[in-house]
């Protein structure tokens, strides 16, 4: 066809995507969280306009669109819309577009020819959205298509006329105040102009039989009688309506009939705003004289085919590619790229894993040092938000090889602290995490506390109390047994979840301590079964273990392997416990058969729960162990307990300095004793035998 004739065609500006930042967030939210592997078809919401100055023709799709209903604003044109998120580039690329445009083409078709268009007109303007998301570099491939019967040839009887050389001033605006009061959304996008006795009003698209019978008279520029076909029209090009244009046409041809071949009416309504800024005006709106198609060349007689994908930035068919890796706030993309890895895992392997628990959890990290590095850094893995440390130390130049959160500089000037530095390499490492850090001195037992020393452990003492209350799970990583103590009692108080790792030269031991129930009807382990804690299988009391050592006894000296193993058990152990549905007073995993029930299943979504794990790196092994509460225990005994509830800081204080006073009110002072006679009867029966 020549460019001469061509000013005679009806030709149609097609559609531009706009797809905001929040959309692909949104994407990602619902493919991680709910679809996961699943490639089903989602119905998103779009929505364009007729008002200018936005892009034109464009159809804009943010978070709102994933929204049962849509989200209605001013003069916003709804466009019901199918996402297709596929779960590989390849699956992406070998999807067979024509076919799926021709399916969702003949669902079009289908509420043209039924009555289903003519009563919710915004079915006529719809969209297919085919993606790929690539969660690991935040990149989506995505190819809109915008289903359209690929319509017979439409005449232009005349080039398109602007509004007010049809309309006089007056009419344009009761055309403007009818349109701007239509309140259901559903009829925005299409309806009738009719205009009677000079005056103009709008009438809904299920009196498009109308047509079939419409007067007009025109008086130069004053129309006093007619009936037009309306639309809110997207484009803002001077001789070309938008794309909405071509299924409102086709409706026409399957439901008038009776004007198949002769001439129609249309407008094309655009609002402008005015030069205040607030109002609007119709001043922009074309009309439009056209000459449908004979009938002979309509359908249903010539079978309809089907357009509508979108051209890419280079003017070729083909998907686009939106990169967000590099417009998101960095932060933010390392937050949603740490939880990636874990909720892969609920994808296929562990459906039930319950990863808002771990993360939401709040872990107390007692020692900075080797352990401590490591645990720290096996959390923030696990996606743990909230770490806090607590350590007396400074750097030394021997840590950073050894300890993964300081560095050379951290050594200099006589070391930072290490509690303080650990919880800034943490944030350097993953700025979304809440990490601090303390340095307190623990108060330990057979530590003597003067009188000039009081008012600072009293401090350390209520800091650490505080500390234990407001987190849920208080780990042990200290490098004496003694400085374990304090700890273990008020977070047995307090009823808080204890995990410890403590490491030989080439051997570890890793545990949970034992909880005690306080709450009735709960199935848990009977007292006779309750599990111990560090200090349970001890008959000693600590003591100050820091007195006459030599260097070797002063550093932690073990294989530099050991403290990976234990630091990654002992935070494997803590989310095993927390996927259980017991929690903390989950039954171990060896406890005899002979007690227990069903709902002592040992079993987490991760597998069992065990008490304790003892390594041995010298014959690579490892025994799962199981301990019970001892009743004489010198941490978490009912005694101790109630000695520490009752009488506080005092009964610390006589802790500290008296290294026999936890032995003589847990009784072990009383065993002691009669370890000791039942020594002497025996040598004294021997004697008597000789």
């Amino acid at each position: 066809m020549s460019k001469e004739n061509d000013r005679d065609v009806l030709l149609y500006a097609p559609f531009e995507s706009f797809v905001h930042t929040t959309f692909w967030h949104k994407l990602s939210q619902i493919k991680l969280e709910v679809d996961k592997l699943k490639e089903d078809a989602r119905s998103i919401w779009g929505c364009y306009t007729c008002t200018t100055p936005p892009a034109m023709c464009s159809v804009h799709v943010d978070f709102s669109s994933f929204n049962h209903d849509f989200q209605d604003q001013p003069l916003a044109l709804p466009m019901l819309g199918t996402i297709i998120n596929k779960n590989t580039l390849e699956s992406f690329k070998e999807y067979d577009k024509v076919q799926l445009l021709e399916e969702y083409g003949q669902n079009l078709l289908s509420s043209i020819t039924t009555t289903e268009a003519l009563k919710n007109p915004t079915l006529l303007s719809r969209f297919i959205l085919l993606t790929y998301a690539d969660l690991k570099k935040y990149h989506f491939y995505y190819w809109f298509a915008f289903p359209a019967m690929n319509l017979p040839t439409i005449k232009l009887l005349s080039p398109p006329r602007k509004l007010n050389s049809v309309f006089n001033g007056d009419q344009m605006q009761q055309l403007l105040d009818a349109y701007t009061n239509i309140k259901d959304w559903k009829q925005r996008p299409f309806f009738l102009v009719q205009v009677q006795s000079g005056n103009v009003s709008i009438r809904p698209l299920c009196d498009i039989n109308l047509l079939n019978q419409r007067p007009h008279k025109e008086n130069e520029n004053n129309i006093t009688n007619s009936l037009y076909l309306g639309f809110a029209d997207p484009s803002v090009l001077p001789a070309n309506p938008g794309w909405p244009l071509r299924n409102l046409l086709a409706l026409v041809l399957y439901h008038c009939k009776g004007i198949l071949g002769k001439q129609l009416q249309l407008v094309a309504l655009r609002l402008q705003k005015c030069g205040d800024g607030q109002s609007w005006s119709v001043f922009s709106s074309l009309v439009l004289n056209i000459e449908l198609p004979t009938e002979e060349n309509a359908p249903p007689k010539a079978t309809p085919s089907w357009i509508g994908w979108q051209r890419n930035e280079k003017g070729k068919f083909g998907p686009r590619l939106a990169k967000l890796s590099s417009s998101m706030d960095p932060a933010k993309l390392a937050e949603t790229s740490v939880q990636l890895n874990l909720k892969l895992m609920k994808w296929r392997l562990v459906p039930d894993l319950d990863l808002d628990v771990v993360r939401e959890i709040r872990c107390l990290l007692l020692g900075a040092g080797t352990l401590g590095c490591a645990v720290a850094r096996t959390l923030l893995a696990w996606g743990v938000q909230t770490i806090t440390f607590v350590d007396s130390g400074t750097v030394s130049f021997s840590n950073p090889v050894r300890q993964s959160l300081y560095t050379y500089k951290d050594c200099l000037n006589g070391g930072r602290p290490k509690a303080v530095a650990a919880a800034e390499f943490m944030k350097i490492i993953f700025p979304g995490v809440n990490a601090s850090g303390y340095q307190l001195h623990m108060p330990m037992p057979g530590h003597t506390v003067g009188e000039v020393m009081l008012p600072e452990v009293k401090k350390t003492v209520l800091k650490l109390e505080q500390l234990i209350e407001d987190h849920d799970v208080i780990f042990l990583l200290t490098d004496s047994r003694e400085s374990r103590w304090l700890p273990t009692v008020i977070a047995t108080s307090k009823q808080k979840l204890v995990m410890t790792a403590a490491l030989g030269f080439d051997t570890f031991v890793v545990m949970r301590h034992g909880m005690r129930h306080q709450m009735k009807d709960v199935a848990v382990a009977p007292d006779d079964l309750q599990l111990g804690c560090y200090f349970c299988s001890d008959v000693l009391a600590p003591g100050n273990s820091q007195v006459d050592r030599t260097l070797d006894q002063q550093c932690t000296v073990t294989r530099p392997g050991v403290s990976s193993l234990a630091a990654s058990l002992v935070v494997e152990l803590m989310v095993s416990v927390l996927q259980h549905p017991l929690r903390g007073h989950a039954p171990a995993e060896g406890v005899s058969d002979t007690n227990k029930t069903a709902s002592y299943d040992s079993q987490s979504a991760l597998g069992i729960v065990p008490h304790s794990i003892r390594g041995f790196l010298s014959s690579y092994e490892q025994m799962i162990c199981v301990s019970h509460a001892f009743q004489n225990c010198t941490a978490c005994s009912k005694m101790v307990i109630q000695e520490y509830q009752q009488q506080g800081f005092a009964f610390l204080m006589a802790v500290f300095n008296n290294p026999h006073y936890l032995e003589d009110i847990t009784g072990l002072t009383e065993i002691h004793q009669k370890s000791e006679d039942a020594e002497v009867w025996e040598l004294s029966d021997t004697s008597d035998t000789d």
